[in-house]
């Protein structure tokens, strides 16, 4: 296949490392560019998230220690282009062939992500796919091996549950609360906080179709950016009291060391809401609301180890479906396989065809000249008959050899275009 990739993630880097190796999208057109334009390459494409730099190219036919040098290359290549040159080359990984196409197709899957079954992963792959067809840096290879990386990831997420459940605990809150209210697109939810687990959750809420988001903060400045990211409203601190009256969810989410919502508040809030159910998420650590706050009727208070729980329950669960995503990439890494191995052997098979074909038309000829038109018919018969009889053997060997191992293909497409002298007889 003469297919490559290497790449960093976040099992071999930390994330001050990965920061110097993202691409955005016009950086990393202008890479594949560059490197299409290398006579060496010929195909290349390119994935950049948060947690993964990935190069994948096809190149050109190279002696053993010219190609065995690729990696290192390509390497060298996502270094320069983000002026990163002094990093270690130990912090890649590389993968060749076979084993290259297995894990483009466990990243579409969600099994190489850090939050296991992750869907976003799939939509990133595609966009870097995008990516390298404007940059024209694909080609026939490539396309095949996305679109069945696509497949991979499709069919992993509709055949088994390894996308099912929250394993964040921003994600779980957003959850929960839609067990509990079942439709919240008629909810009101406050976040309390404006840091990123405060706007993780918020955006979850929004996902969820929440039916209004206020934001309230200490800082007003920091609070109200926060609120007008997420086309929510602002509430100022000195109001949150109101604010607990009106919401349906509360999420609070800041670094405070103290509790920012008491006992206290939350019954006198209850009283003017006539006890109306209030939802209350804590997953500030030190904890940010009063756990006696439980206590309090119509008052469902859950904190982060509650989300946590949740979070290991269904990671577990998708932790045992990984065995049947791996069976199903490991079926569409053979169909692909297949797919490449048939490009050599279909091509040998229909030369070999048409030389035999050759061969009897001509036998034919000559020794049916005083034949009768019937006689004519048996002889072509007759030899048509034994002509596919011989050919039988190699042509069964060439289809069960896309089967076998990498260089199977290779070698039998070889040896019979040798024992047949294909590449010097002449076809008529």
């Amino acid at each position: 296949m003469r297919l490559t990739l290497v790449g960093i993630n976040h099992d071999t880097a930390p994330v001050e490392i990965r920061e110097r190796l993202a691409f955005s999208e016009a950086e990393a057109e202008l890479a594949l560019n560059e490197l299409n334009a290398d006579p060496r390459v010929e195909e290349c494409l390119l994935v950049s998230t948060c947690n993964r730099t990935e190069l994948l190219a096809r190149h050109s036919p190279m002696p053993g220690e010219e190609a065995a040098g690729v990696p290192l290359w390509l390497i060298s290549k996502l270094k320069g282009w983000k002026s990163a040159a002094a990093l270690d080359d130990g912090l890649f990984y590389s993968f060749h062939n076979r084993e290259a196409a297995r894990h483009a197709f466990r990243v579409a899957a969600g099994l190489e992500s850090m939050m296991l079954g992750e869907a976003q992963i799939l939509a990133q792959m595609k966009d870097a796919y995008a990516i390298a067809t404007r940059a024209r840096s694909n080609g026939f290879m490539l396309n095949k091996l996305m679109h069945a990386a696509f497949r991979s990831g499709k069919r992993a997420r509709s055949e088994t549950e390894i996308g099912v459940g929250a394993v964040s605990v921003s994600l779980a809150a957003a959850e929960l609360a839609q067990k509990v209210f079942r439709d919240i697109s008629k909810k009101r939810a406050l976040v309390v906080g404006a840091g990123e687990m405060a706007r993780l959750t918020a955006e979850h809420f929004i996902q969820k179709r929440i039916g209004s988001l206020s934001v309230s903060n200490r800082t007003d400045e920091s609070g109200r950016a926060l609120a007008d990211s997420l086309g929510g409203h602002f509430t100022p601190f000195k109001d949150m009291r109101a604010a607990l009256v009106d919401a349906d969810a509360v999420i609070a989410a800041t670094a405070s060391r103290e509790f920012v919502i008491d006992e206290k508040t939350v019954r006198a809030a209850m009283r003017e809401r006539q006890n109306r159910a209030l939802f209350i998420i804590d997953i500030g650590v030190p904890r940010n609301v009063d756990p006696a706050v439980k206590k309090i009727y119509n008052v469902f208070a859950h904190d982060i180890d509650d989300l946590r729980k949740i979070v290991d329950v269904n990671l577990g669960r998708r932790k045992r479906e990984v065995p049947r995503v791996e069976r199903i990439i490991e079926e569409e890494l053979d169909d692909f396989v297949d797919w490449y191995r048939s490009l050599e052997v279909t091509p040998a098979i229909k030369e070999l065809v048409e030389w035999a074909d050759s061969v009897k038309r001509n036998e034919v000829e000559r020794s049916a000249k005083h034949f009768s038109p019937e006689q004519r018919e048996q002889l072509d018969a007759l030899a048509q008959g034994l002509v596919g009889k011989l050919l039988h053997p190699p042509i069964s060997l060439l289809r069960e050899s896309r089967h076998g191992g990498a260089d199977d293909a290779p070698y039998w497409v070889a040896t019979i275009r040798k024992i047949f002298d294909l590449e010097n007889n002449e076809r008529e």
